[in-house]
């Protein structure tokens, strides 16, 4: 994969001395491979059913594979963590650093669909010549954005200032198990992220071989044309999916277990400052087996 890559911050398990020597090792390698390799970055849950009242556990992580988690998400780098129940949107609390994620323990508040975003800082890189291919095909990118690459010259350097969002969804039932089910529908409002995909049908509620139709919003504006990726956990290669005039795609997940949604705004800088500016986004689904 060549998707961007969040690295961990874990300290080495050795001596001052060889810890030393270790990391200007990793230094003189990274300064060279650092962009050979890039991950998704993902929030995600054991389930997507909690409980009001109950601690529900989120882990935010970098991997190569979905849902292997490879790369830890130094906190510094989160610019933004909410969740939103029942159309009240509140912060996350500060999150436990694991092996290889972020852990956020949250306690839901409301029954509902509750909608969980992540933002972080934006990072800046340098890609080398022999990924660029590699990586428009990934992210499926637009004839127009390879003919603008390409009428930049062979000598032009890569360079892309690129912000991450992460989103999941989770049901949230009552405290006791008789009380009524509220059906509330602010999860088919935007959240608030610069990047997102907003569902237009429960996503808490989908089995296998259903379609997933969201709309994709850049600073709340639909996006036509993008192209949003949908892999199963398991599988090596996503199918795209492009939305329409709208901004709207209609997305397939033809099997049950969990799935990650994923898409890539790059586009020509604003500033100056690098070439390309880009924004990707995330949202993790759990799909249940059909009857």
């Amino acid at each position: 994969m060549v998707r961007m890559r969040d690295q961990s911050d874990r300290p080495p398990r050795a001596s001052p001395r060889r810890a030393a020597i270790v990391l200007g090792a990793v230094a003189l390698v990274l300064g060279s491979v650092v962009t050979a390799f890039a991950h998704d970055t993902w929030l995600i849950s054991a389930t997507n059913f909690g409980r009001v009242g109950t601690p529900f556990l989120l882990g935010l992580t970098s991997g190569e594979t979905f849902p292997n988690d490879d790369f830890s998400i130094v906190s510094n780098r989160v610019a933004r963590a909410i969740v939103r129940e029942a159309g009240v949107t509140r912060s996350l609390p500060r999150p436990t650093p694991a092996a290889l994620r972020l852990e956020y323990m949250w306690i839901p508040r409301s029954a509902g669909v509750a909608s969980v975003g992540i933002e972080l800082q934006p990072k800046t890189l340098v890609l080398e010549p022999r990924l660029i291919d590699a990586y428009l095909r990934e992210i499926d990118a637009t004839d127009a954005i390879r003919a603008t690459w390409k009428s930049l010259g062979d000598k032009q350097k890569w360079t892309e200032s690129y912000t991450k969002h992460a989103m999941t969804f989770v049901r949230v039932v009552p405290a006791k198990s008789d009380s009524a089910w509220i059906a509330d529908k602010s999860w088919t409002r935007p959240l608030g992220l610069a990047l997102e995909l907003v569902p237009e049908r429960d996503p808490t509620a989908l089995r296998a071989g259903d379609t997933m139709v969201v709309r994709v919003l850049r600073r709340g504006a639909p996006v036509p044309g993008f192209s949003v990726g949908a892999i199963r956990e398991g599988r090596s290669k996503a199918s795209f999916f492009h939305t329409d005039a709208a901004g709207r795609a209609r997305v397939i997940v033809d099997a049950d277990g969990r799935w990650l949604l994923n898409g890539t705004s790059l586009r020509r800088s604003s500033t100056g400052a690098t070439v390309w500016e880009s924004d990707f986004v995330t949202a993790t689904l759990h799909v249940a087996p059909r009857p």
